[in-house]
């Protein structure tokens, strides 16, 4: 709970996400999984760019969305924000973050606190009659030794507000 004139630990917004381009290889799995599959999906991404074929800003982003059918796994987009369309390469494919209302949170520290921004969200949308899509995504700040600089912005996508 939190002390009365203090600041949440994770204030949520509801924002609309801008078309955003990346640079991506897709891979079902369990969630659980993730931190320890992200390199070897990820390295395949800065492969093609080492190689000239494709163009990036460096900035890392997560795409989480549901697997129907296939509970307790999520089909996760590994990617890199990408600065112009390309051709596929290998298993990099061009794709866009999804468009729309999202809820979002900006967990800062280590990377394995990330879940209380996620909790944040969905208590946040419980509490604000707010219907998740399923689709969520993470995006990294840039890199640095110190944990408390660490940066990663939450954001759930939302079904549309029937007000």
């Amino acid at each position: 709970m939190t002390e009365p004139n203090s600041t949440p630990r994770y204030p949520v917004s509801v924002q609309r996400a801008a078309p955003r381009a990346i640079a991506a290889v897709r891979a079902r799995m369990p969630v659980g999984q993730v931190p320890a599959k992200f390199t070897e999906h990820l390295n395949q991404v800065y492969a093609a760019a080492k190689n000239g074929a494709i163009h990036l800003d460096g900035q890392n982003i997560f795409v989480y969305r549901d697997a129907v059918g296939f509970p307790g796994d999520v089909d996760v987009d590994f990617g890199v924000g990408a600065l112009a369309p390309f051709a596929p390469v290998g298993r990099v494919t061009y794709t866009q973050l999804p468009v729309g209302d999202v809820a979002a949170a900006t967990h800062w520290g280590d990377y394995a606190g990330i879940g209380g921004a996620h909790a944040a969200v969905v208590e946040w949308c419980r509490a604000n009659n707010r219907k998740r899509t399923g689709t969520l995504w993470e995006v990294y700040g840039h890199w640095t030794n110190d944990p408390a600089r660490l940066r990663t912005d939450v954001y759930h996508l939302l079904e549309p507000s029937t007000k």
